[in-house]
Order: C-alpha cells, then sequence, then structure tokens
C-alpha cells in the first residue's frame, strides 16, 4: 500500500483539474514545488527542511505531503492576514459531513432500540463466554492441505475431516482419533489437546468456532490456513464477576446496539440493490491518489455504485475521500478490489440512511446546524492560535512566510505539533490560488539524499530521549473535522468498547 497507481485508460471520460499537477502552470524544469496566493516553496528549500530528520524516508509522496502541508498553512495564513476572525469564509461545506452525521444519528434513535435488559441469570452467563479472561480447553484434529493441492483435493481432505467429525459425534473417542489421524505435530501425540487457551491465541475461524462450543460439544469441520479442523471443548474456566458486573453489563448494552444497528442497514442495503457500476472502483483509486483535484459537471455525477431511488458519484466520493488523512487516502489507491467494493458498499449506506432520514422528515433545527458551525470555527480558530499565525500581519509578509517555515521544520523534527488542515485546506484552495509540482518531487528526493549523505551519522541517543524515535511523518492525521470519520463512513455507532478487565 504505498505507490499510487497510474491513471486508469479510461481517464478521458472525466477530467481531475485543481491544485494538482499543473501541466502548462509549472512543469518539472523549474525548481518551484509549490505555489500559495504569490508564495513560493522552492526545491532546496523542502529538501533541507526533510533532510532535519534523516527517519523519515525520502520519498516522492513525503515531499507530496510536505508541498501540501506548506500550501495548508501558508493559505491559513493568508485568510488570516485578511480577517483574523475568519468570519467571511463559508462553513457550509466544510460542515456538512458532521451536520449529516448528526441527521444520522436522529435517524439511529427512531429505529435502532434493542432489547437491553438483561437478567443476573443471562448476564452470568454471557460473562462466562465472553467475559474477559475466559479461557476454555480443547482438542482438535488437523488435516492440512497441501498449497498445491487442486480442489478436487481439498474436497477429499475436507470430506475425510466431515467423516473423522461424525464419527466422533457418534461417540468414538476423539483423543484417539487424533492421535492417530491429526496433522499437528504439536498436540496429536496429547489426543489434540491444546490446554487451555483465551481469545486472541488461536487464528480467527479457530476462535470463533472453539468458543461458541460447551463442554463436550463437537465443532463442524472449520477451515483455517493451516488446513481442516474438528474440534472439541474439554472445559472452560472464568474468574468471578464480582465488582465487574455493571461494567460488563453495559459493554453487553453497546454491543446490543451495534448487532442491532448492523442488522439494520444490512436490512437497508439488500433493500436498496446496491451495486457497484463497472469501473467505479478504478476512478476511486485515481481520486484517492489527488485529492487535491476537483470534478465539475458531468465528471462529478458519475456513478461510482447505484442502488434503488439514487447514485453514489464520483464528486461525492471526492468530497469524502478530502476529509481522511494520507494514510487513509493511500489505501484507497493501494486496496483489492474486494476491499474497494466493501469500502464503496459502507459509503453508499451513508446515502441510504441519509434518504431514509429525508422519507422521516427528520432534519437538523437551526440551533443545531448554528452550534456545528460555532464549533467548527472555534476548532479554527484554536488552530491559529497555537500556530501563532494571528495577526500575521500583511499578505504575502516575509515574517509570515518564515514563521510558516519554522513551524514546519520543528514539525519535522518533533519539537512542533502541527498538522494538515485536511477539508478545511481544500476550502482555502477554492478561495485563493494554489499550485503543487510534482515533477519536482524527484528533484527534492535527490537533494534530501545529496544532504544526508554528506553529513555525519547521527549519535545513538538513549530510548525516551528528547527527539528519539521518528519524527511525526509529514501527513499524520490532522484534527478530525466536526463528526468525520477516520475510515469509510458506516452510519453507525463505534464497536463496542472491550470487556472491562
Amino acid at each position: 500500500m504505498r505507490y499510487p497507481l497510474a491513471l486508469i485508460a479510461a481517464a478521458g471520460v472525466f477530467s481531475l483539474s485543481g491544485c494538482g499537477d499543473l501541466g502548462q502552470a509549472m512543469t518539472a524544469h523549474t525548481d518551484v514545488v509549490a505555489r500559495a496566493n504569490g508564495k513560493e516553496l522552492r526545491v532546496e528549500e523542502a529538501a533541507e527542511m526533510l533532510a532535519l530528520n534523516p527517519q523519515i524516508p525520502a520519498e516522492a509522496q513525503v515531499v507530496r505531503a510536505l508541498a501540501d502541508l506548506w500550501v495548508d498553512y501558508t493559505l491559513l495564513a493568508s485568510a488570516v492576514a485578511e480577517d483574523s476572525t475568519l468570519a467571511s469564509l463559508d462553513l457550509n461545506s466544510f460542515t456538512e459531513t458532521a451536520r449529516e452525521q448528526a441527521v444520522v444519528m436522529k435517524l439511529r434513535e427512531q429505529v435502532i432500540r434493542p432489547d437491553t435488559l438483561f437478567s443476573d441469570a443471562q448476564l452470568q452467563e454471557r460473562w462466562s463466554t465472553e467475559g474477559p479472561g475466559a479461557e476454555i480447553r480443547a482438542r482438535h484434529i488437523l488435516l492440512r492441505v497441501p498449497a498445491e493441492a487442486t480442489q478436487a483435493q481439498r474436497d477429499s481432505v475436507k470430506q475425510f475431516a466431515e467423516t473423522l467429525r461424525q464419527r466422533a459425534a457418534a461417540g468414538e473417542n476423539f483423543a484417539a482419533l487424533a492421535t492417530q489421524h491429526s496433522e499437528d505435530p504439536g498436540s496429536a501425540q496429547r489426543g489434540g489437546d491444546l490446554d487451555y487457551f483465551g481469545r486472541g491465541r488461536m487464528v480467527a475461524p479457530f476462535e470463533e468456532a472453539a468458543f461458541k462450543l460447551q463442554v463436550g460439544q463437537i465443532s463442524p469441520v472449520v477451515e483455517t490456513p493451516f488446513g481442516y479442523h474438528v474440534i472439541r471443548v474439554e472445559d472452560r474456566r472464568q474468574s468471578q464477576m464480582g465488582g465487574q458486573r455493571e461494567q460488563f453489563r453495559q459493554y453487553l448494552v453497546t454491543q446490543a446496539h451495534q448487532l442491532a444497528e448492523t442488522a439494520y442497514l444490512d436490512s437497508l442495503s439488500k433493500s436498496a440493490n446496491v451495486q457497484v457500476e463497472p469501473g467505479g472502483l478504478a476512478v476511486v483509486r485515481e481520486i484517492a491518489g489527488k485529492p487535491e483535484s476537483s470534478l465539475k459537471g458531468r465528471a462529478a455525477q458519475r456513478a461510482v455504485a447505484t442502488y434503488k431511488g439514487g447514485t453514489f458519484t464520483t464528486g461525492e466520493f471526492l468530497t469524502f475521500i478530502r476529509t481522511q488523512p494520507p494514510q487513509v487516502q493511500n489505501m484507497f489507491t493501494t486496496a483489492s478490489d474486494e476491499q474497494l467494493q466493501n469500502a464503496v458498499q459502507q459509503m453508499t449506506r451513508k446515502e441510504l440512511l441519509l434518504a431514509e432520514a429525508k422519507t422521516r422528515k427528520i432534519v437538523l433545527s437551526k440551533s443545531e446546524e448554528d452550534s456545528i458551525r460555532s464549533d467548527a470555527r472555534q476548532a479554527i480558530r484554536s488552530l491559529v492560535q497555537a500556530t501563532g499565525l494571528t495577526g500575521g500581519g500583511t499578505r504575502g509578509g516575509a515574517a509570515t512566510d518564515a514563521r510558516i517555515k519554522t513551524l514546519i521544520r520543528g514539525y519535522i523534527t518533533g519539537q512542533t505539533q502541527l498538522v494538515p488542515l485536511g477539508p478545511f485546506g481544500f476550502l482555502l484552495r477554492d478561495v485563493y490560488p494554489a499550485e503543487i509540482n510534482s515533477g519536482t518531487f524527484t528533484k527534492v528526493v535527490q537533494q534530501v539524499e545529496k544532504i544526508r549523505a554528506s553529513q555525519p551519522a547521527p549519535a545513538q541517543q538513549a530510548p525516551g530521549a528528547p527527539g528519539a524515535g521518528p519524527a511525526p511523518h509529514p501527513g499524520v492525521p490532522g484534527p478530525p473535522q466536526p463528526g468525520a470519520q477516520q475510515g469509510p463512513p458506516q452510519g453507525g455507532m463505534p464497536a463496542p468498547a472491550a470487556p472491562p478487565r
């Protein structure tokens, strides 16, 4: 998940433009890495910054992150110089995600109402299987499948495993069957005994099947990367619930809400017949690799996925991907088709939820919308104050330019906390001119390597010493947009917290 793919062959169907690779505006022959509202970041300056920390890799994507960071803060300084309150900036697009999520939460309160009353007996039963520290003692029979096995050979091994399972279920001695047939060298001679183990010790399919069993029960045939297993649980043990009773009850309540929500979302998606369009995944990869670009007209309306009553478009995906940190954006460019398909379907669910909310006439009140915008504006003001850009002088002032580069140098060396502006940065790029010239990235990388080669090897620092360990990588996640999620939107609450320990 490191290298963005090239533009797809069908890129002519839509155009990408904006603060991206600028073609005629700047070329690989210039030494200007980026421009922002009349300011310039040159190759030698970018290389000098990155060379300050030898633990930051000299790679084109790192140069891109640095250029984006410099553009973000240079434009922020321009906005502050014009109006220190930033009151003139329209935050509607910036707060759209937060407002949509607030609507979804209102819908959730109406439709997600699981049974969360647990009797003491139910609580004790769930504790015995799901409480922290629960352990089981199990035996298993493993039949391995050669890596080069044909499907017919795999079916044959699975069928033999099923035969052994039926023999064990009919009362034949499980330990004897394991000793005779299991191909797990670590347990076969002990009758397949794996001793006691808790959650997280075994591969997921094996663990899931084993923990579902009661003492004496035998599992169906379970497939894992190791082969086919038949499992028998010999014993269970668990500490007393004691003072953790109410905390565990709350965990179960949260879990019940999540399960009910998942069932509701699955039902909604099924009834809407969500379908990813041919070529849609390739378009998603391309846009994720150039989130600073803009889509206009028909290009923004191209369908990535369709569902009963609507479409999820390229423009909507661009809005989403701009709210994500660079790591997530990069994951979209390199994910498998299956991973992308799941992500697109999850994002489409948000559209379905908003449509359902509209049908139910669920809207935000004026005070709720005003509160979201006020929170966003205050978060921006706090960021400005933290960076010292308030009262930064006139637009284009040398002092402000020097201040921004000092901030970035401190960020690279781990001495300053600085974050990419994310969607707010894109809002600024819609107001002020900005350009990034990817044609110079190779020059910056070469210059960084040259500078580092001429420097003495850094002294080894003791663990925990100031500056020890990697400094923040240009492009680490910034403060999320109010209500923004750090991944494909799922229209729901986070997963329940782990059981109390």
